[in-house]
């Protein structure tokens, strides 16, 4: 009656091999505890900005523009305030100055533009503000490093419209279909999508600038990275596995949800371009620097 299918395993491995692989599991979940509880500490610095400051400096802005500018009607808190992953320092702020369609009469984008400037430059306390630049929207620049963006749009009963790239006519947008979007992968991840992004614009934002993609566009690569994630949910995983993923994707436009604009990365041209490989290479980097990091300080001195 069969007395070998007891059976025991057997290792071709050493007691000093097997103990010295255990002794480097044991350091590698060491190495790994600290370097999540490093990361949940920059989140909490980054968590930690000064939100009044923020809110004063939009109420600021809506008083200068509110009295002095003909139909204002609102801000809409878009770009990353919206989507809760403002980062403090990071120019990462964008608002829409929504004003009646009924009221603007042969107004264009660009001559609003060019209202808004005046009117910022007159009634803004400059002691703070490092210049207002001008362009597709007007951008205040504080002394601090803080951005806020504002750009016109009008209301109208099939929704809003921006600029378009002439800035002499108006273009339809849907500013809330890319939150929708990215809210719907953050509770799929269990609320540890936004934390990534949060320290990936950290990490990205020590890149030289022709290196490092937007915010937005960021967020886009992250809803990408994570649609189909079945990985662990931590930090440090999940940060490495954003890296290794957007280093891929940015080698191919992304289309724009919000419809502002066919892509979200024009800028990077066409696929395969030299500026997607030059982005990519970047990303690759960062990524394989997280994925060789045996020491909490290596990842500290990716996070500046």
């Amino acid at each position: 009656m069969g007395g070998s299918g007891g059976g025991s395993f057997q290792s071709d491995r050493s007691p000093d091999e097997l103990r010295a692989e255990v002794e480097r599991s044991l350091q590698q979940a060491q190495v790994d505890a600290e370097v999540n509880q490093l990361l949940n500490e920059e989140l909490a610095r980054i968590n930690s900005r000064d939100v009044a400051l923020v809110n004063r400096r939009l109420d600021e802005i809506k008083d200068a523009l509110g009295d002095r500018v003909a139909d204002f009607d609102r801000l809409l808190f878009g770009g990353s305030v919206a989507k809760h992953t403002f980062v403090d320092g990071l120019s990462d702020v964008d608002s829409l100055v929504v004003l009646k369609a009924d009221a603007l009469e042969s107004d264009t984008p660009q001559a609003l533009i060019d209202t808004f400037e005046r009117a910022l430059r007159q009634h803004l306390d400059m002691g703070e503000i490092e210049k207002i630049r001008k362009g597709f929207a007007v951008t205040v620049v504080y002394k601090d490093g803080s951005e806020i963006q504002l750009l016109p749009a009008v209301e109208r009963a099939s929704g809003l419209s921006i600029s378009d790239k002439e800035g002499s006519g108006w273009s339809f947008i849907r500013p809330r279909a890319f939150e929708e979007r990215l809210s719907a992968v953050n509770r799929q991840q269990d609320g540890r999508l936004i934390p990534t992004v949060k320290l990936a614009k950290a990490i990205v934002d020590g890149l030289p600038k022709e290196e490092r993609p937007g915010g937005y566009h960021m967020e886009a690569l992250a809803v990408e990275a994570f649609g189909d994630y079945r990985g662990p949910r931590n930090n440090k995983a999940m940060l490495t596995h954003f890296f290794q993923s957007a280093a891929e994707r940015i080698r191919r436009p992304l289309a724009d949800a919000t419809g502002q604009s066919e892509r979200i990365d024009e800028v990077f041209g066409p696929a395969e371009s030299p500026a997607r490989q030059r982005v990519s290479a970047a990303l690759r980097r960062v990524a394989s620097r997280m994925d060789t990091a045996m020491t909490v300080e290596a990842w500290r001195h990716m996070l500046g």
